[in-house]
């Protein structure tokens, strides 16, 4: 006897149908099963452009960069009127370090739609990555003027201010961000940042804790800052508890020596402070130019005199972990764009 298996066909849907679904199951981030139904669209319609630029979209959030820049483009010759084909492949292009590249599709987008925020957005960004913050500046502004009640724009030219040294400009836009949303957890992070830079202690450890609250799950990496915070007012069981949690990680080594260190000063215990801040200050520089003074570091760590030791190589470690970090996120973005780009 012959087994037979029933072949199980699909019910039909229209495209309408089929865009709803595949939305719905992105907006849950369901994004395989979301590109699977944008697919199935294109299958039968490649002309159609919001599927197009829908397939991408998932692509995108998939990290799948260069696959989603060829629906983008696909979409673009489709209808060179998009702006939102061009805004999502500006998009791709800033993910791999493609800033002139991603500039110019913003600006497209722009040439389109005067109006398009989130382009103005993107314009913004490209040129934070460039360290022209007067620029990023102007076309935040721009999409301020759009919609005031936006808190990322609020949040993005509260950091520009803060690369720029400018804290007060800084503090206006997170409190404004927080009088528009006052449940805004990185708004709250924002603020405990610009209160380290301004050494206001008991503010900053404030900001903190109300951003962990709204949001308990943030990440080891993004607590540095409380750690700090705790430190300076003297609450160091909590600090270290938190320190020894933190990954073991590259990236923000120096800074949990530095932080060892601050840790073991608030102890009295300068011996140990001043070997931690030795250590910061040697990862941060690995990359670098040493400190002009480094050369000095072991015939000082053999001296019976710890708080001579400390104090200058505190400040010495301080700047070095900033100008490393700095480093670190212009050579990782370079590693992007060439990973990117480097062919398989």
């Amino acid at each position: 006897m012959t087994n037979f298996t029933p072949q199980v066909k699909r019910v039909g849907k229209s495209d309408k149908e089929q865009l709803k679904l595949a939305f719905s199951l992105a907006k849950e981030k369901r994004f395989d099963e979301a590109l699977s139904e944008f697919e199935t669209i294109l299958q039968n319609n490649p002309a159609a452009k919001l599927a197009q630029l829908g397939a991408g979209n998932m692509l995108f959030r998939l990290e799948r960069y260069d696959e989603a820049l060829k629906r983008y483009q696909t979409a673009m010759r489709l209808d060179p009127l998009m702006p939102q084909a061009q805004l999502r492949a500006g998009q791709v292009h800033l993910r791999k370090g493609e800033l002139e590249q991603a500039l110019e599709r913003f600006q497209t987008a722009l040439n389109i739609d005067p109006t398009f925020i989130e382009a103005y957005q993107g314009m913004g960004r490209v040129l934070a990555r460039q360290e022209k913050y007067d620029e990023a500046i102007q076309q935040w502004r721009k999409a301020q003027s759009l919609d005031p009640r936006l808190v990322v724009v609020r949040l993005r030219l509260a950091l520009a201010y803060y690369r720029q040294g400018k804290q007060a400009e800084a503090l206006s836009e997170l409190k404004a961000a927080l009088n528009i949303e006052p449940t805004s957890w990185r708004a709250y992070q924002g603020l405990g940042r610009v209160y380290i830079q301004q050494k206001e202690y008991t503010a900053a450890l404030e900001a903190f804790q109300t951003a962990r609250k709204l949001h308990p799950d943030i990440r080891p990496v993004s607590q540095l800052g409380f750690i700090k915070a705790l430190i300076e007012v003297g609450q160091l069981e909590e600090a270290v508890e938190i320190l020894k949690q933190l990954p073991q990680k590259k990236a923000i080594a120096p800074i949990k020596h530095q932080l060892w260190g601050d840790f073991y000063q608030r102890q009295g215990l300068l011996k140990q402070a001043a070997e931690e801040y030795r250590a910061a200050t040697l990862l941060a520089a690995e990359e670098g130019a040493m400190l002009d003074d480094f050369a000095e570091w072991d015939a000082l760590l053999e001296e019976e005199r710890w708080e001579d030791v400390v104090a200058p190589y505190q400040a010495a470690a301080q700047q070095q972990v900033a100008e490393a970090q700095q480093r670190r996120r212009k050579d990782f973005r370079e590693r992007r764009s060439g990973s990117q780009n480097t062919p398989e």
